[in-house]
């Protein structure tokens, strides 16, 4: 007995487990024809992402799509643009982030694709550096050496922007190569210091100034004099430049979070900068702010006191700034009510000096004070901090709360319900372009199966309707921005789904969506073959 139900069982589970990798086969089909609808250079893209999705369950299939995505970009043609070469480039690179994680073996082709044969020729920006270091980013917590290694390579390269993303990690795991490659760093930043790579430096030496955690590891004080060395000269370079007035105020603004430090470790060149800001004190009102602020005996770092500064200040721009840092400033203490206030008490030529960023914060900060007190069983204030945001901005902010809740906070359902319901009947009333509406129902979609499911379907009938009006589809590129999908779509009954899928007319939407839910396939799969 024990056994005939052990064995049914494992029956049970293995028919669960046929029947998902049908269902991710069939993905697959669809997308392989996806892929006859896309240029050379994309399909190439969608290969290599099929080969990351079934590299597990099937490697040697997965193999090949690596092979057919590589020779696309490996092969030349006659005449080749300048325009064609950097779109075939910067498909290597997409390749050389995916398909190095799955194995080292393709690193080389692609790295002789991406290495030009004239040594003198031009370089091709920085796009083949960072491609490196986002490799060393994937690989830098199973194997350092390596990640530092790539990072190396990066920088022999050009001047990655995206240094700081692999040398924050690296540092946690072995300072000696941190330090090692960050001495590297150095000396491409000596030969490019108008680089974004600077500034990458700036936060890997001083991340406390630039608003980060006091407990965030930091190169050798030696290290960090060569790098304030470097933005003295910064400075001196550009005071003696023909444009030397707003380059020089420009870089002085930059510098500003490092003025204590200017004069802590570089005493003797402290004067230097100590002139330059002099001069750069009456170039505008607001670099006059950002110098202000970094010599201040007495920080603004109160709400009260930035408000004051505001209520002093006489030049509009400055005092828009000084109000909007005393908004942040109480958002981040979670004073929703008090943040939201500020920027409501905004005149109307303030407002129109921070642009779209007002309603943007106006929106999401009404989202996230929703979302706090829900979680803390106040529903009541909830609903009047969502009501309270302006009519026209009140379909996102209720859009955004219902994106954002996390799962493990919902414990009662009603409220989500009714402002679930507000926020689609609110989407389909905007005046926002139909074409700027698919993300907005893409990401209500999935409280909308959570908690709505019956009207699932015409949610996404709703966003496929504003994808086929977007008149320029971003291309498949190494962001999976839409894998977050799958869940929900995987949810969904299968043929309403792929029947959805199916009208929508921008390939590479259809071909991001799809690739979601074959991750969601997938993964219920290997759900499948554990139990």
């Amino acid at each position: 007995m024990i056994l005939a139900l052990a064995q049914a069982t494992t029956l049970a589970q293995n028919n669960e487990r046929e029947l998902w990798l049908v269902r991710a086969q069939n993905i697959t089909s669809d997308l392989l024809k996806d892929g006859a609808d896309l240029s050379s250079m994309q399909h190439a893209v969608l290969w290599v992402k099929l080969a990351q999705r079934w590299w597990r369950e099937d490697p040697k299939r997965a193999s090949t799509w690596i092979d057919n995505a590589i020779e696309v970009v490996e092969q030349v043609p006659n005449k080749e643009t300048p325009d064609e070469r950097e779109k075939r480039l910067e498909t290597a690179r997409v390749l050389l982030t995916i398909a190095t994680q799955l194995d080292q073996k393709f690193t080389k082709r692609l790295l002789t694709v991406l290495t030009p044969v004239d040594k003198s020729a031009e370089p091709q920006g920085n796009g083949n550096a960072d491609a490196l270091i986002d490799v060393a980013v994937a690989v830098v917590r199973d194997d350092p050496k390596r990640a530092a290694d790539l990072g190396a390579l990066a920088l022999r390269t050009g001047a990655p922007d995206n240094l700081d993303q692999l040398l924050f990690q690296l540092r946690r795991q072995n300072a000696k190569l941190a330090d090692d490659l960050f001495v590297q760093a150095l000396a491409v930043a000596r030969q490019a210091p108008k680089s974004m790579l600077t500034n990458a430096l700036m936060y890997l030496a001083f991340p406390v100034q630039r608003g980060m955690p006091a407990d965030t590891p930091i190169p050798p004080e030696p290290l960090r004099v060569e790098l304030l060395q470097i933005y003295v000269s910064m400075i001196t370079d550009s005071m003696a430049g023909d444009e030397k007035q707003n380059l020089t105020c420009g870089i002085v603004s930059w510098l500003a979070p490092l003025f204590t430090e200017f004069e802590r470790l570089l005493p003797k060149q402290w004067p230097i900068v100590r002139q330059a800001m002099n001069q750069c004190q009456s170039a505008s009102p607001l670099v006059h702010q950002i110098l202000d602020d970094a010599t201040r005996s007495q920080p603004l770092n109160t709400v009260e006191a930035l408000l004051k500064a505001a209520a002093d200040e006489k030049d509009m721009q400055a005092r828009t700034v000084y109000k909007s840092r005393a908004a942040n400033l109480a958002k981040e203490h979670n004073d929703y009510e008090l943040a939201l206030k500020i920027l409501e008490d905004m005149a109307k030529d303030e407002r129109e000096f921070m642009g779209e960023t007002w309603e943007s914060l106006r929106w999401n900060w009404a989202a996230d004070g929703a979302i706090e007190h829900y979680k803390a069983g106040r529903f009541r204030e909830m609903n009047l901090l969502l009501d309270s945001t302006p009519s026209e901005l009140q379909p996102f902010a209720k859009a955004a709360f219902v994106t954002w809740l996390p799962e493990n906070a919902v414990s009662e359902t009603a409220p989500i319900l009714q402002i679930l319901s507000d926020a689609i009947k609110g989407l389909r009333r905007s005046n926002i372009p139909v074409e700027n509406k698919y993300e907005w129902y893409l990401g209500v979609l999935r409280a909308t199966v959570k908690y709505q499911p019956p009207d699932a379907n015409a949610v996404l009938k709703d966003a496929i309707a504003s994808l086929n009006q977007v008149k320029e589809a971003h291309p498949l590129n190494q962001t999976d921005w839409l894998k977050w999908l799958g869940g929900p779509l995987v949810e969904m009954d299968e043929f309403v789904v792929k029947d959805a899928l199916a009208s929508i007319t921008p390939v590479p939407y259809r071909a991001e969506l799809r690739l979601a839910l074959l991750d969601a396939t997938l993964k219920r799969l290997n759900t499948a073959a554990r139990h």
